[in-house]
């Protein structure tokens, strides 16, 4: 069996995670949240957004690699959680709050940073 990419293994543990936070919203008691937002466009699209907004980083930004990864991180939420969150304060401390979390993590800080790499590499021409 082919092993994944980091980056590919990182989108299908967050995808996993919105997954589970649906299920916990649709039987919540009191119904709340129950028609949770469903995904749109194709993994062929995002890979595309992701891209193309990698390629808009500049080569000398030292903060080059953060970006790449909070691009890719962005992406996959709102792809998860509908677009309607895109300028929603709300989902922009949402944002950073996962991406802390993620970088406390010294393995998945380090899979965070991998990722990113090959991100950058997958997008340049």
């Amino acid at each position: 069996m082919a092993s994944l990419d980091p980056a590919s293994q990182l989108a299908a543990l967050i995808r996993g995670q919105v997954t589970a936070l649906r299920q916990r919203q649709i039987r919540s008691p009191r119904g709340q949240n129950s028609s949770a937002p469903r995904p749109t466009g194709t993994s062929a699209d995002m890979a595309t957004l992701v891209a193309l907004k990698i390629k808009s980083i500049r080569a000398d930004d030292p903060q080059r690699n953060a970006k790449a990864f909070r691009f890719f991180l962005e992406t996959v939420l709102l792809s998860e959680l509908g677009q309607n969150l895109v300028g929603d304060p709300g989902f922009t401390v949402m944002l950073n709050e996962v991406e802390k979390q993620m970088q406390s993590d010294p393995a998945l800080e380090t899979a965070c940073r991998k990722a990113a790499e090959f991100l950058l590499t997958s997008a340049s021409p």
